[in-house]
């Protein structure tokens, strides 16, 4: 009971912080994006492995206690990568954050605009053993975005997880 009531104390902790953040617009120049994110953002790059290639993983985040994050990455794919067809590229996303424990709850394809261009998309949310994982992946070209935030059921579907992605612009 005890161990019960804890979960639920950290619930509506984690959701109340994601509630009563200030959110502010974060502009990222070189990802050509701008989003609302909920406190002050962490940008880092690394460099992951890819066949011939290392690639350069750029991550933008705000870590709020409770184990919830809201993360913006993204990176460009090697030209062979671009070239494949969309919905193969995006399922691959899916199942790579997915991994072999994770449960697709719910999967939708999008559209995302910039001016009268329309990029695919996919929006998604997993059960991990850990949590919950909500994604809106979009494709522009070579580069791959990921607005991610990672945490309990409560809060990835909460009305500030909604802000966050719907905030989401691609800008030019």
């Amino acid at each position: 009971m005890r161990n019960l009531l804890g979960v639920g104390v950290g619930l509506v902790i984690a959701v109340a912080i994601a509630h009563g953040q200030e959110f502010q617009w974060f502009a990222s120049a070189a990802g050509k994006y701008k989003v609302l994110f909920p406190g002050v953002v962490k940008s880092e790059v690394r460099e992951i492995p890819a066949g011939k290639e290392t690639l350069r993983l750029h991550l933008d985040s705000v870590e709020l206690k409770g184990d919830t994050v809201f993360l913006v990455s993204y990176v460009d794919a090697a030209e062979e990568v671009a070239k494949k067809p969309v919905g193969p590229r995006l399922d691959k996303v899916r199942d790579g954050n997915k991994g072999e424990r994770g449960k697709v709850i719910d999967e939708k394809d999008i559209t995302v605009s910039l001016g009268m261009e329309k990029f695919p998309g996919r929006d998604l949310l997993i059960e991990m053993p850990t949590g919950y994982l909500r994604n809106r992946v979009v494709i522009v070209g070579r580069r791959l975005y990921q607005v991610m935030i990672q945490g309990t059921k409560e809060v990835v579907t909460s009305p500030s997880a909604d802000k966050f992605i719907n905030s989401f612009e691609l800008t030019k």
